[in-house]
């Protein structure tokens, strides 16, 4: 489960910087909001 997470993660962070360098702001929160939300399950996971 942790390695699946940490691979989504990773993805996020290429789509948002791929995102911020386009401008897209809107779409840049969005993912930032997602990615907030993967972290903080990664965390839970690693505490376990």
């Amino acid at each position: 489960m942790g390695m699946k997470l940490f691979l989504e993660l990773k993805n996020l962070f290429a789509d948002l910087a791929s995102t911020l360098i386009l401008g897209k702001t809107k779409d840049a929160a969005h993912l930032a909001l997602i990615l907030s939300e993967k972290s903080k399950a990664l965390a839970e996971e690693l505490a376990k």
